[in-house]
C-alpha cells in the first residue's frame, strides 16, 4: 500500500530521543511529521543518564527544561563520582565532587563572565526521558506518532524518498512517499544501510554485561557515601572492572561489569554480576535486590558516518544513525539532541519557506566535525580508566594493603584521577565547538579562537555558541532571542546599520528579531561586537560593528539563510581518522552493522 505524505510533512524514522526531539523542533517551526518506531513502547534500556548543559539550554527555548527537571534527580543532590576497590572497604580510594543543579546555579549567578551555561545539566534516565517526550509528541497535533511500525529501508529519488515500512501488528507492508526523511533509527539504521552510506569505526577491546535493577538497600549500597557513578577495580580486569550508576537516587540502579572477549558472561547470574561490581577487589558484596529489570551485553563502539546527507539531499542521518560513542563523557544522546536541534531548525525553515536549501547542506558541514571531535573525546575519557591497570601493576590487591607500596599506589591513583577529571567537565566539548559551515560568515578582522575541550571560552566569533550573560535587570540575554534569527545590537548612540539587516530580512521573508540593548557595557564586553546575528540554535552567524548599506545586508542575510554563496571552511567528505582512541582497529560498513559481541540494546 502506497501513501503520499503532504508537502508540509517530514517522515522521521525512529522514535527514540533523537526522533522525538526532531519532531518537537519541527513542530516548533510549524512543520508536521510522521514518526515511525519499530518498538511498541519507549526504551526499557537505561542508556543515557545525563542531559548536559547545552541540551538543557535548547530545552529551555523549547519550553521543556522545567518538565525534565521535575522528572529528574532532585536539584539539591550533588553529582559525586566514587572510585573504589570495593564496598567492603570503609571508604573510596578517591572521588570527583561534581556539583548538583542548585550548587551550579549558584555559580552561574555569581560568575557572570560568559564562561558558564545558562542552564546546569540534569540527571534523568533515558527510559524516563523517552516517556516524557513521547507523551508530549502524542499530544502534539503536528506529530503523527506510530509505534509498532518498522522502517525496512529507503529509496532516494530526485523528487523525494520512498520509505518501506512494516506495520508489525498486521505484518502488512506500506510505502510512504515524502519530500524528506530524518533517519533517527539508531546505530543499526536501516535507512543508512539501505542507502549504503558508509560508517567508519571500531569497538573497544572487551565487552560489558549490563544489569538494570531495583533495590532500596541504601545502607549497603551507599556504604562509602552517596554517589552518582561508582567506578570499581577488579582483579580479573587487572584494573578498571565495572561501574554502577544511580539512576534516580531512590531505588533504580544500573551495573556494568567488564569482560574480555574470550570470556563468556553467560555463566554469571544477574545478581552475581551486581555483587561482583559492588565487591570490586574484595569479591562478592551482597545487597538485597528487589527486581531485575533488564539484562544485556553490549560492546562500546566508536563510529561516524562518512556522510550525514544522502546523495540527492533528501535523507539526513541523526543521532546513533550518524555516530556512536563510548558512554564515558555522556556525549551520546546529547550529541543526538544537538543533531535534532540543528536539523530541526534548518529543515523547518526550508519547509515553511523562511530559509533556503543551502541550510540543509550546512547540516552535515556543521554537525559531522563536532561528532568526530566528541566521539574521540569519549575514547580519551575511557583511556583514563584503562590506564589504572598500569598503576595497579601485577597484583591489584596491593592498593588496599597497609604498606608503603599500598600507600604509594593509592596516592598515584588519586593523583591520576584528579589530574584527569574531565569526564563530565569537558564544557568545551559540550558548548565550546565552532561551526564552520557555509552559512557562517567568518570574522576576517580577528583570528578564530582555538578550541579547548576542557573549557568554554566566551566568544561571538561566527560559528561559536554566543555566551550567556545576565543583563543589568537580571534577565539572561538568551531569553531575549527570537524563534528564528536574532540581531543583537549593543547601542552606543551611533548608527550601525541594523535597519539595513532588518529590511534585507523582510525582503527575504526571513524573520529576524531585533534586540537593541542600551547601557549594557558588561554584556558588550563579553560579546565583543556591536552587532551580532544569532542563529535559531544560539550559535553566531555573523558579527561586526556596522553594516554599510542594504547591499551588504542582503549578502549577509543571503548567506546565513542558505541562499548565498558562503563557503564551508572545513571539508567533511573525505575526513576519516585512522583510528579512535581506546578502540580496536577501523572498519568500514555500509549495508551491514555487525561486530563481535554486539548486544541486543545496540541493534
Amino acid at each position: 500500500m502506497e501513501h503520499t505524505l503532504p508537502e508540509d510533512t517530514v517522515l522521521i524514522a525512529g522514535g527514540g530521543p533523537v526522533g522525538l526531539i526532531l519532531a518537537t523542533v519541527l513542530s516548533f517551526y510549524g512543520v508536521k511529521s510522521l514518526l515511525l518506531e519499530r518498538n511498541d513502547t519507549t526504551t526499557k534500556w537505561p542508556k543515557m543518564d545525563l542531559t548536559n548543559c547545552r541540551s538543557m539550554e535548547w530545552f529551555r527555548k523549547l519550553g521543556l527544561a522545567e518538565l525534565i527537571r521535575t522528572e529528574g534527580v532532585s536539584s539539591e543532590i550533588p553529582y559525586t563520582v566514587l572510585i573504589s576497590s570495593g564496598l567492603d572497604k570503609t571508604e573510596a580510594l578517591t572521588s570527583w565532587k561534581l556539583p548538583g543543579v542548585d550548587q551550579w546555579r549558584k555559580t552561574i549567578q555569581e560568575k557572570n563572565d560568559g564562561t558558564q551555561p545558562l542552564e546546569p545539566y540534569q540527571r534523568l534516565s533515558q527510559a524516563l526521558f523517552e516517556k516524557i517526550m513521547k507523551e508530549r509528541c502524542d499530544n502534539d497535533p503536528a506529530v503523527d506518532v506510530r509505534f509498532g511500525w518498522k522502517v525496512e529501508g529507503a529509496e532516494e529519488l530526485e523528487e523525494g524518498v520512498k520509505t518501506t515500512v512494516t506495520d508489525i501488528s498486521t505484518g502488512k507492508r506500506h510505502i510512504f512517499k515524502s519530500r524528506y526523511v530524518g533517519a533517527c533509527d539508531g546505530a543499526s539504521s536501516k535507512v543508512r544501510r539501505s542507502l549504503k552510506m558508509p560508517l567508519d569505526g571500531g569497538p573497544i577491546p572487551g565487552y560489558v554485561l549490563l544489569v538494570h535493577f531495583k533495590s532500596k538497600d541504601l545502607a549497603r549500597i551507599r556504604k562509602q557515601g552517596q554517589f552518582w557513578h561508582l567506578f570499581v577495580l577488579q582483579a580479573e580486569a587487572g584494573g578498571f572492572g565495572g561501574a554502577c550508576i544511580a539512576q534516580d537516587e531512590v531505588d533504580t540502579w544500573t551495573c556494568h561489569l567488564n569482560f574480555p572477549l574470550d570470556v563468556s558472561s553467560d555463566g554469571v547470574g544477574s545478581e552475581e554480576a551486581v555483587y561482583k561490581v559492588f565487591g570490586g577487589l574484595g569479591g562478592l558484596y551482597k545487597i538485597k535486590i528487589d527486581e531485575i529489570l533488564v539484562r544485556s551485553t553490549y560492546r562500546p563502539h566508536i563510529a561516524v558516518a562518512r556522510k550525514y546527507v544522502s546523495p540527492l539531499g533528501r535523507v539526513f542521518l541523526a543521532g546513533d544513525a550518524a555516530h556512536q560513542n563510548i558512554p564515558t563523557g555522556g556525549y551520546g544522546m546529547n550529541m543526538g539532541i544537538a543533531d535534532a536541534v540543528d536539523l530541526g531548525w534548518k529543515l523547518g525553515m526550508v519547509m515553511n519557506g523562511t530559509g533556503k536549501s543551502g541550510l540543509l547542506q550546512a547540516y552535515e558541514e556543521d554537525r559531522r566535525p563536532v561528532a568526530l571531535m566528541s566521539v574521540e573525546r569519549s575514547g580519551v575519557h575511557l583511556g583514563v580508566h584503562i590506564k589504572v591497570g598500569e598503576i595497579l601493576g601485577a597484583d591489584p590487591h596491593i592498593i588496599d594493603s597497609i604498606t608503603d607500596q599500598g600507600r604509594q599506589k593509592r596516592k598515584a591513583l588519586d593523583e591520576h584521577y584528579q589530574t584527569h577529571d574531565n569526564e563530565n567537565k569537558d564544557f568545551g566539548v559540550e558548548m565550546g565547538y565552532r561551526y564552520q559551515s557555509s552559512i557562517c560568515i567568518p570574522d576576517e578582522s580577528t583570528p578564530a579562537p582555538e578550541f579547548d575541550p576542557t573549557a568554554y571560552h566566551p566568544s561571538t566569533w561566527p560559528g561559536m555558541r554566543a555566551p550567556h550573560v545576565f543583563l543589568k535587570d537580571g534577565r539572561p540575554i538568551f531569553d531575549l532571542y527570537g524563534k528564528y534569527f536574532t540581531l543583537v545590537e549593543f547601542a552606543d548612540g551611533s548608527e550601525r546599520g541594523s535597519g539595513h539587516v532588518l529590511q534585507a530580512a523582510e525582503a527575504a521573508s526571513t524573520p529576524i528579531k531585533h534586540v537593541k540593548l542600551d547601557g549594557e557595557d558588561h554584556a558588550y564586553g563579553v560579546w565583543g561586537a556591536r552587532l551580532v546575528l544569532i542563529r535559531p540554535d544560539g550559535h553566531v552567524s555573523w558579527r561586526g560593528d556596522a553594516v554599510a548599506d542594504l547591499d551588504a545586508a542582503k549578502t549577509i542575510v543571503g548567506v546565513i539563510t542558505g541562499a548565498g554563496q558562503g563557503v564551508a571552511k572545513l571539508s567533511n567528505g573525505d575526513r576519516q581518522p585512522e583510528a579512535f582512541t581506546s578502540t580496536v582497529g577501523m572498519q568500514t560498513q555500509d549495508s551491514e552493522f555487525e561486530f563481535e559481541k554486539i548486544g541486543d540494546m545496540q541493534k
